[in-house]
């Protein structure tokens, strides 16, 4: 009879864990396991000496995983893994007590059956006899070694000599400078993260010998600039993945990537708000299969960075035609400007599309019919309301595969929703987070839920917004063609009484809502704002147009008469600056935003440069709000996506020459 799982211990899938993190019993022994036990990870204990005998336990086993990270281990004896013969992966990370001495002495009893070692967090500060570190690894195969969180500085790759077999080394997070770098000697490494040290320039990657690189990481450093890329790269023949990400670039020059010429795989996500300009060929790559440029949220792809000179629509993706996968999710694009829209036309390869965290609101048109070879589209964590035209969004895809619309405000799908060429082809949709409205408009729905071949992803969380499960509302044809001839009946009769009752509304309505108010406002529906901590109370969106009724309404209401202190544009701004910071880094010490929409606003770019900031900062910061002020009814001509979600989803307060209606302006602002 096999013995059971051992105490403090679990065991489950060939895999014993003994994790002491959060236990008051931390072991000072390794236990007995099953028999079939394969991987060990004996982590957060406490073995001051780790030796052979200390191992005894897992020498009956066939242990090809184990894993000894922060055991507070101070000693470790030259023959310690001499019992451990199938050992394919060992991870000794976090004993950082241990003398550089011992480790290199132990690594001669490990097996040749080693394929991955790990010393992370082992702080071997100053370096001692690196040069023979890994001597004892020569007669084996071992393929991967990882050294972060180390200070190995400076790193040189005779260290490695004699390792044929090594294609992976991890030197991330060890504060290694820019003249801290010696390639010599790893002639077959293929993958190589330099991740969070020191560099601020690119290092020449071509005094070394690495021609048979593969992956390069270069994440999280300190890179001032790509200008040197191009060069420093060009020797990197077999390079297919190349990671920037949260580096503090302002430029990303032309042909950065052009020398890559078997680059396949670029990020360049979290780039610093630093980052000012893309220039025109920086992504020409022929080459290049997949692109993410996410979370750059100082970068807004609009209008007014085309007028700035950020970017240049017509050849931002012109050169790179390969391209089957962009990520451009957590950025704003304004998606109802055509020449924005015209920047993606050259991607005509592209079979996978991220647009999440966009602040999206309604389903772009016209758009997605540019990407014939479309089969992934992701709009998840967005805004997006029901549609009904599915035809001027989905015309043209006919290789459609997965949609991702979930965490949105869908409340319901009609027949129209969905042409039929992509019910054909879709085999997956999230809905997930969508408020379904549980009423006979989702009738289609379910009866398309039920009978289609589509995998509804996690369909038994999708929720209505009374918060039922969806799956419990089972609506029929014949109940609800009852209940919508009863409505048809009811609105024709009270559609008179509702003219009749429209005309004497409209004629009081400023009497009306002030009563309303009053009564709201007596129960302590609306309350005071505490903006101590900003030195704004509001920060204040207007066009010039509007200027004067901010000075002469606005400022001596809510300033001279109620004490709080306003951000004014025109008198706050620092001189010199450049707008756009001044925009960003006034609106951070405001409590709020006020919006003064009127048509003026509504064609003004920098109006909606500003509020598109003030949505960006609304989605981040559960604290902020917009208020909007409503100086006229907006045209619908001049009604954009942005505006008709900011209307239609607030309560705003409308201005009036009215004195009842001044009143209750005031009031409620």
């Amino acid at each position: 009879m096999d013995m059971l799982c051992p105490a403090y211990c679990k065991c489950e899938h060939r895999s014993a864990t003994c994790d002491g993190s959060n236990k008051t019993v931390k072991l000072t022994y390794i236990p007995k396991f099953p028999s079939d036990i394969t991987k060990v990870v004996f982590i957060n204990n406490n073995i001051s000496n780790l030796s052979r005998s200390t191992l005894k336990n897992l020498s009956p086993l066939t242990i090809t995983n184990l894993d000894l990270k922060n055991n507070k281990i101070t000693i470790i004896h030259k023959d310690t893994f001499a019992d451990m013969k199938h050992l394919v992966k060992l991870d000794i990370s976090g004993n950082d007590q241990v003398r550089i001495e011992n480790v290199q002495n132990c690594l001669r009893s490990l097996p040749s059956t080693l394929k991955e070692l790990l010393l992370n967090h082992m702080l071997w500060h100053p370096l001692n006899n690196m040069n023979t570190m890994f001597d004892g690894l020569k007669k084996g195969q071992i393929r991967k070694i990882e050294l972060s969180h180390s200070y190995l500085k400076p790193f040189s790759g005779k260290w490695f000599a004699g390792l044929n077999s090594l294609t992976d080394i991890d030197i991330s997070w060890n504060s290694i400078g820019d003249k801290d770098l010696n390639f010599k000697g790893l002639n077959n490494l293929k993958w190589l993260s330099l991740i969070g040290n020191y560099l601020n320039y690119v290092p020449d990657f071509c005094t070394g010998d690495l021609y048979k690189l593969e992956t390069l990481l270069l994440s999280n450093t300190r890179l001032a600039n790509l200008i040197n890329l191009q060069n420093n790269t060009r020797c990197l023949r077999q390079l297919t993945t190349l990671h920037l990400n949260g580096i503090a670039v302002p430029i990303i020059p032309n042909n950065a990537f052009s020398e890559l010429k078997s680059l396949k795989v670029l990020e360049m996500t979290k780039m610093s708000t630093q980052l000012k300009k893309i220039l025109p060929l920086a992504f020409n790559s022929s080459s290049l299969s997949s692109l993410s440029y996410s979370k750059s949220d100082r970068f807004i792809f609009c209008k007014t960075g085309v007028q700035m000179g950020y970017f240049e629509p017509k050849t931002l993706f012109k050169f790179c035609p390969s391209l089957t996968m962009l990520d451009l999710s957590h950025n704003f694009i304004e998606f109802t400007n055509q020449e924005i829209r015209d920047m993606f036309s050259p991607l005509i390869n592209l079979r996978e599309i991220k647009l999440q965290y966009l602040d999206l609101v309604l389903m772009p048109r016209h758009f997605f019919h540019q990407f014939p070879c479309l089969q992934g589209i992701y709009l998840d964590h967005n805004m997006i309301l029901p549609w009904t035209n599915g035809k001027e969004i989905f015309q043209g895809l006919t290789n459609l595969t997965e949609l991702h619309i979930s965490s949105n405000r869908i409340g319901h799908f009609s027949s129209t929703s969905f042409p039929e060429n992509i019910l054909k082809t879709l085999k997956s949709i999230d809905l997930t987070g969508n408020q379904f409205s549980c009423t006979c408009k989702l009738t289609w729905f379910k009866h398309w839920m039920k009978n289609t071949k589509v995998k509804l992803l996690n369909e038994t969380y999708y929720n209505c917004d009374d918060r039922t499960k969806l799956q419990d509302y089972n609506p029929t044809y014949i109940a609800c063609s009852n209940i919508i001839f009863l409505i048809t009946v009811s609105v024709g009769g009270g559609v008179c009484f509702l003219l009749a009752a429209t005309i004497l509304v409209y004629s009081c309505r400023w009497r009306i809502r002030f009563h309303i108010y009053k009564i709201l406002s007596s129960s302590h529906y609306y309350q005071q704002i505490d903006g101590d901590d900003y030195r704004y109370s509001a920060y204040v969106i207007y066009c010039y147009e509007d200027f004067k009724w901010v000075k002469h309404e606005l400022i001596p209401k809510m300033e001279e008469k109620h004490g709080l202190h306003l951000c004014i544009p025109h008198r706050d701004f620092e001189l010199g600056k450049v707008f756009a910071d001044n925009i960003v880094e006034h609106m951070n010490l405001s409590k709020t935003v006020i919006t003064v929409l009127s048509n003026n606003f509504a064609k003004n770019e920098w109006c909606l440069f500003q509020l598109a900031v003030a949505r960006s900062k609304l989605s981040k910061d559960g604290t902020f709000s917009i208020f909007p002020v409503m100086l006229e009814e907006i045209d619908f001509k001049n009604m954009n996506s942005s505006l008709y979600s900011l209307i239609k989803l607030s309560s705003y307060a409308a201005w009036n020459f009215d004195e009842r209606g001044v009143e209750l302006f005031w009031d409620k602002l």
